[in-house]
């Protein structure tokens, strides 16, 4: 199995939720989203979309390509199950691609990375490689395979990240998105009082300061403020 000439990166996300309408002032409070129909914007600018739909509630994370239906047809022929535009990753995860997407822009209350949470991360990176044709990065100083940078033409556009057993526990296999925030740890307490939960309470990883939550109708994201880069303070 050849992987696509062009790889595929993801640049938007999608909720998929039983009850819109219910989630709407949960992401409005925490994040500081207007809507109008099923766009979630942020100063004006579109940064999700809210879809109804079966459960259980997930955040998709998009793929964009120059074909999409090509990297449909490669991931079929690396073991996943297609449905529409949705596909079925081999390992338990799932996410959509489509040609001619825009990119969210960066900044609070958006849409800022993208990680693959994986009990096999071997499995995992030859998926990844073989469907998207991303490859699979070490960081430096990385002792093992437990985290890898997913590149796409030398550009770090993902993680992978092997799921220790306390985060598995709590968190789904599969794509993770995470939002650009200023305060994690104030998100984290606000978002029990909005009707969502704390799944793991704020922490200092190496590319910031998470905390994973779940809104009220149980779909699981991450909350991220980046790490400042030196040189960059």
């Amino acid at each position: 199995m050849s992987a696509p000439t062009t790889p595929a990166v993801p640049d938007r996300v999608e909720l998929v939720t039983t009850d819109v309408a219910a989630v709407r002032p949960f992401y409005a409070d925490l994040l500081g989203w207007t809507y109008t129909d099923t766009t979630a914007l942020l100063d004006g600018v579109p940064v999700a979309d809210l879809r109804a739909g079966v459960a259980p509630a997930r955040w998709w994370t998009v793929f964009a390509a120059e074909d999409a239906g090509a990297v449909r047809a490669t991931a079929a022929g690396a073991g996943a199950r297609l449905r529409g535009d949705d596909v079925h990753d081999p390992l338990g995860g799932c996410f959509r691609v489509r040609s001619g997407v825009t990119a969210v822009a960066p900044g609070p209350g958006r849409p800022c990375w993208y990680e693959y949470m994986t009990l096999a991360p071997g499995d995992a990176d030859r998926f990844h490689t073989d469907a998207l044709g991303l490859r699979a990065t070490p960081p430096p100083g990385v002792p093992d395979d437990s985290y890898v940078l997913l590149t796409a033409d030398g550009r770090p556009v993902a993680g992978r990240l092997a799921l220790p057993a306390p985060l598995a526990d709590v968190l789904p296999t599969g794509w993770m998105v995470y939002f650009a925030v200023t305060d994690p740890d104030a998100v984290a307490e606000r978002a029990p009082r909005l009707g969502g939960r704390l799944l793991v309470p704020p922490r200092d990883v190496p590319t910031g300061r998470v905390a994973a939550l779940a809104d009220p109708s149980g779909a699981v994201f991450t909350v991220l403020r980046p790490a400042v880069r030196e040189g960059h303070r």
